[in-house]
């Protein structure tokens, strides 16, 4: 529950203080913090040790501390972002790049799949889609905290699209909402309710969920990557937002298959874009450490389809 706490908070004061000042609150409070982080603070640590292995260990401190204040600065975002109205969000928080991606595609009427990474905010590209009057659904992982996750899920929901949590109900909804030609926002790098596949990243086997991939096939959908990242400077609430073109699917029959080669794919599309921003990267579980921690040494999935036979 201090999450629901902390938002109702944030947005009282929202009501009475410029936002460049609860920023401030926040990545103040997250500092002060960090002693009661640590274990946290470890394990962001660890991660981006595996994707900048040629940082010194200052850097390393410099970036994970970068990370708990970009979570703080997240939770920012998520009491204020209901108060201003999508459009106005779009036109004036948002300097985006490829939007023509998104709208060939939503207009191919096949159903479009929009999946990204945890760097810094993705949440202000779905409100960009309630400005554009496109009908979307977003499906959320489960959280062992049902206090936390209602409180999340209740201020996303002003956002302008409805946040689904990825329950069999949730993902019979996001399916009927592919078929109908609309849009499914989902996160593709955090595996917390296990079943994901281990796939190359970073030299290394790493566990990712599927459900963007498994999703986009069974409804014969386009995969849309994008990712946000927050503008350095004293406006906080200023993002570069990027939709990349759709992934070309490779489909060979088998849906086990299939479902690991294009996830796989696109894992080591969003390497160069997570190591470029993984001061921003908000995982702190390992994707590594389910799969072992093993180096890669199988061929890469995609390579091993010239071995399948049709």
């Amino acid at each position: 529950m201090p999450t629901a706490y902390g938002l109702t908070a944030l947005a009282w004061l929202s009501r009475f203080l410029p936002r460049q000042w609860l920023y401030a609150i926040a990545e103040t409070a997250a500092s002060l913090a960090l002693p009661l982080l640590e274990r946290r603070r470890i394990r962001i640590r660890n991660n981006l040790q595996r994707i900048h292995p040629e940082h010194t260990p200052t850097q390393l401190n410099r970036d994970a501390t970068e990370v708990i204040a970009e979570t703080a600065r997240y939770y920012v975002d998520l009491a204020i972002l209901p108060s201003i109205s999508p459009q106005r969000v779009l036109d004036r928080h948002l300097h985006v790049t490829g939007l023509d991606h998104l709208l060939d595609a939503h207009r191919s009427g096949r159903g479009v799949v929009l999946t990204t990474a945890h760097i810094s905010n993705p949440e202000v590209a779905v409100k960009a889609l309630a400005a554009l009057d496109i009908p979307a659904v977003a499906l959320v992982e489960r959280l062992d905290d049902p206090g936390h996750l209602e409180a999340v899920n209740a201020a996303r929901a002003a956002i302008g699209i409805e946040f689904l949590t990825a329950t069999q109900t949730g993902i019979a909804s996001a399916l009927r909402t592919l078929r109908d030609g609309g849009v499914v926002c989902i996160l593709w790098d955090r595996d917390r309710q296990g079943g994901g596949s281990c796939v190359p990243f970073f030299g290394r086997q790493a566990r990712f969920p599927v459900g963007a991939v498994d999703l986009a096939i069974r409804a014969e959908a386009d995969v849309l990557p994008l990712y946000a990242v927050r503008r350095p400077g004293p406006d906080r609430l200023q993002f570069d937002v990027t939709f990349l073109p759709p992934i070309d699917l490779l489909l060979k029959g088998n849906r086990a298959l299939d479902t690991r080669t294009n996830t796989a794919n696109l894992a080591r599309l969003f390497e160069p874009i997570i190591q470029r921003h993984a001061h921003l990267w908000r995982v702190v579980e390992s994707p590594w450490a389910p799969c072992r921690d093993t180096p890669w040494d199988d061929p890469h999935p995609r390579d091993q389809l010239a071995e399948v036979k049709p």
